[in-house]
């Protein structure tokens, strides 16, 4: 699969896919145990929901547990999971080899720089096409595994239009990656654009005179036309395709006619804006790489950026949180009540009429694990980072020990996830002052110390897979199935009391399910995290040792 570079292409990148794929299936699966408790019931069930929501997951009780199901996998995970490998891919294809210093080796071939374009987007769509068609039979599987009936629902129609929006998506990321060698700008971008659509396809609708508006984000489209009962709009994914077309166009166009770098490189706009002094200097804190005092910094310096954005990201939304409460209190009850037990179980059957079920539904059970989450998985990927960057081979010609290297490598990650679960508890303690809410402070220390145990863990993962592999992109997604897997697995365990055995093997269980604002931390709960994470990071400490590094 060397002998072209779409081929190489695909090579390199489906194991990763494959592991996004798979975590899907695994949330099916147990989406589809849980659900199938409801039975006959699922008419009722549907019954029970507000109106809007029933809209708004495009399917009816007629579909029964198989149209549940398969509406909370294209209505929120699916479409996640793979519009990230989509936009991964569209940020790699062009920016990542520039990035890498691979970019002057392939554009020294004999090979143009759009024939370089046309391999890259075309691994890109293979990938995709491939992810999906995975997805769409795991999905069919999983339901004839149940015996349950797929009468009513059209899953084929419901992954064309997760498939036509993911390669939108990945697209911007491509055009802005080809436009301007910058990997982590189309990837920040593309994936802001993911998180603004979702947020605003579902709310938009709910304002009267904005309901328009939420046509202007693709995500909207994924159900607008309700493809799950009415199969596929092929008006609507025609445009996005057109959309998609004109978007690989731009990028095409920009790539041909700009200078190309080899190695890291920064925006002219950044150059310029370093010419201030105090622009210089939160542009420098943000960056990271600048500490040369020892491992350790350098090691934090790598996730300075990260745990400044999360962290401080976290920070401000518990503090706001506080008296944001206070305002909506007398309604937010009310609206919850209006969701049956089975929803209300995704987040923990939070009470949200008191303050700590407002911060454990709309913080802790989803927010949180996210930030702590992406700055541990990226900390613990770092150490594979070190061999795609070429730099391991000069860090350990100055006598430093392969064991020593790993170790402060995992001492960052725990950092890293620490300073994320402070910021978060301080903000939530501020929070919990200034709008006098009095919750217990010795329970929002004790839900800090299981944020810092579920960072530890995911970030272990990544560790490991990097340890074991070389890859980051391995690592990443080791660590982000994990996260994924488990966060479902405890969720679905809170619908149907038989996967609650099996979900003692999510590091979710011990940070959610008893409540810790509620009833504090129990004794058990870091013992089982923070014992986990030490034993992940032991074995990744032990294969990075006895395996053959990457130059």
């Amino acid at each position: 699969m060397l002998q072209t570079l779409y081929l190489k292409t695909v090579r390199d990148r489906w194991l990763g896919a494959l592991i996004g794929v798979a975590s899907l299936w695994l949330v099916a699966v147990f989406g589809m145990w849980a659900y199938s408790g409801i039975g006959d019931e699922a008419v009722d069930f549907f019954d029970q929901m507000p109106e809007f929501y029933s809209t708004m997951i495009g399917i009816s009780g007629d579909a029964g547990v198989t149209g549940l199901m398969m509406s909370m996998m294209f209505n929120f995970l699916g479409p996640f999971v793979i519009a990230g490998i989509a936009i991964s891919m569209g940020a790699a294809a062009i920016a990542g080899e520039e990035r890498d210093g691979t970019m002057n080796v392939l554009t020294t071939a004999p090979r143009s720089r759009s024939r370089l374009f046309a391999s890259k987007s075309a691994a890109a769509v293979t990938i995709a096409l491939g992810v999906n068609a995975l997805a769409w039979l795991g999905y069919v599987g999983v339901v004839l595994v149940f015996g349950e009936s797929s009468t009513g629902v059209d899953v084929g129609a419901a992954t064309v239009h997760v498939l036509v929006v993911s390669l939108l998506y990945g697209a911007v990321a491509l055009a802005i990656g080809a436009a301007t060698g910058q990997q982590q700008l189309a990837s920040g971008v593309a994936t802001a654009f993911l998180v603004v659509s979702f947020f605003a396809s579902g709310l938009l609708p709910m304002i009267e005179g904005w309901e328009d508006w939420a046509k202007v984000f693709p995500w909207h489209y994924i159900g607008a036309s309700q493809p799950l009962t009415n199969g596929v709009d092929w008006s609507q994914m025609g445009v996005l395709i057109a959309i998609t077309a004109g978007l690989v166009v731009v990028g095409w166009g920009a790539l041909i006619r700009r200078d190309l770098r080899s190695g890291e490189g920064r925006l002219s706009i950044v150059a310029r804006l370093q010419d201030d002094a105090r622009v210089a200097k939160v542009l420098e804190l943000l960056r990271g790489r600048s500490s040369t005092r020892g491992m350790l910094g350098m090691a934090l310096s790598d996730s300075r950026a990260l745990l400044t954005i999360a962290g401080g990201g976290m920070f401000a939304m518990m503090v706001v949180m506080g008296p944001l409460f206070n305002a909506v209190s007398d309604v937010v009850g009310q609206f919850a009540d209006a969701f049956p037990d089975s929803i209300m179980a995704m987040v923990g059957f939070a009470d949200y009429s008191r303050p700590e079920g407002w911060y454990h539904g709309e913080g802790l059970s989803i927010l949180a694990p996210v930030a702590v989450g992406v700055v541990a998985i990226a900390a613990g990927a770092a150490l594979a980072g070190e061999e795609r960057r070429r730099t391991i081979s000069v860090l350990l010609t100055s006598r430093v020990s392969r064991t020593r290297v790993a170790w402060t490598r995992a001492t960052a990650v725990l950092i890293a996830s620490l300073g994320v679960s402070a910021l978060t508890v301080v903000g939530m303690a501020l929070g919990n002052w200034i709008a006098g809410l009095g919750m217990s402070y010795a329970h929002i220390f004790g839900t800090g110390v299981l944020l810092w145990g579920l960072g530890a863990v995911l970030g272990g993962v990544a560790f490991l897979g990097g340890a074991l592999t070389g890859q980051p992109r391995i690592a990443v997604g080791a660590g982000t199935g994990v996260a994924i897997v488990g966060w479902a697995l405890t969720a679905f365990a809170a619908v149907n009391d038989a996967l609650e055995p099996i979900a003692h093997a999510s590091p979710f269980y011990y940070v959610t399910w008893h409540f810790p604002l509620d009833n504090g931390m129990y004794w058990y709960q870091p013992v089982v995290l923070f014992g986990a994470a030490a034993a992940l990071f032991a074995a990744g400490v032990a294969a990075y040792r006895e395996r053959d590094l990457r130059g």
